[in-house]
């Protein structure tokens, strides 16, 4: 979920502007437009083109606001995924030689800003409601932002038409390529050292809080057992603050790197950063240290 939401925000974050009756959003969407050749005529044609397609398939409805809106919120939950086209909408961007207008344009994003009505503007309250969870960031409470600012009256112009299906698109491609899905056997999984991450930034093992100096102990006693088998899973609360997590994740990081060097001293008399290739390969491929991320409670 963490990349398709990078995109998202990429996507979206500069580019809402909307005061009750879209005036903001207009003219960031003419300005958008306008700076193409032809007035974005080939990227409209190219948006047409997978718009006609998904409608042929089921996938939208029709062309309107509501349509639009509903797939977006879809998408955002990351309960749809387009697997009945075989249309690439950012490939066709891609061929443009304008493309990266298409992606961004900064010059539109800064004149919207300019505006008196801006801090009136959906593009405002987004920035405000972001800010809000930079210290407990998630993906849940992100889609909730983006579904809560947006409704279907954004998605009557088609510029926020084209970005919902940038989005589309880009899931797409993400969950083709697998990103997002568990790379690990259910097995392994299973027999993961499994770690607690407690919303008053507390560290569990089997329900039992862990200090820094036996989370070293129980770590490098199941490294040493379960050697290129390992996995450490981690499971945090959405309420744990996300600097303490990855001190934590700093800390497996460093007890790893001891164990190395111990392994590698006794094995090779030297540390493990002044080993061959061959004899750090050695090594690696004897004992694993992976994390493996489970979503937030």
């Amino acid at each position: 979920m963490k990349e398709t939401l990078s995109i998202i925000i990429i996507f979206f974050t500069f580019f809402v502007g909307n005061s009750q009756e879209r005036e903001i959003e207009k003219i960031y969407s003419d300005c958008y437009f306008k700076a193409m050749p032809e007035n974005g005529k080939e990227i409209k044609k190219i948006h047409k083109t997978y718009e006609k397609l998904l409608i042929s398939k089921g996938i939208l409805a029709n062309n309107s606001g509501k349509s639009y809106y509903d797939l977006f919120k879809k998408v955002m939950a990351e309960k749809f995924v387009d697997n009945k086209t075989n249309f690439s909408l950012i490939d066709s961007i891609n061929k443009l030689n304008y493309s990266d207008l298409i992606h961004s344009n900064i010059k539109c994003t800064e004149k919207i800003k300019t505006l008196k009505k801006y801090k009136d503007s959906n593009t405002f309250l987004l920035e405000k409601r972001m800010d809000s969870i930079k210290e407990d960031f998630d993906s849940e409470k992100v889609s909730e932002i983006f579904i809560k600012t947006f409704d279907q009256k954004d998605f009557k112009i088609e510029y926020y038409k084209l970005r919902a299906l940038l989005v589309l698109e880009m899931n797409k491609s993400l969950s083709v390529m697998g990103i997002g899905k568990p790379k690990y056997s259910i097995e392994r999984i299973e027999s993961s050292l499994s770690i607690s991450f407690s919303k008053e930034n507390l560290t569990y093992i089997n329900g039992e809080k862990t200090s820094k100096t036996a989370l070293e102990k129980i770590v490098i006693d199941y490294l040493s057992k379960n050697k290129e088998n390992s996995l450490i899973s981690i499971k945090s609360s959405r309420k744990s603050l996300y600097g303490e997590y990855l001190k934590l994740i700093e800390n497996l990081e460093l007890i790893f790197l001891n164990f190395k060097n111990k392994i590698s001293t006794q094995r090779f008399s030297k540390q493990f950063e002044s080993l061959t290739k061959n004899e750090k390969d050695e090594i690696e491929r004897e004992y694993s240290f992976e994390i493996y991320d489970k979503d937030p409670e």
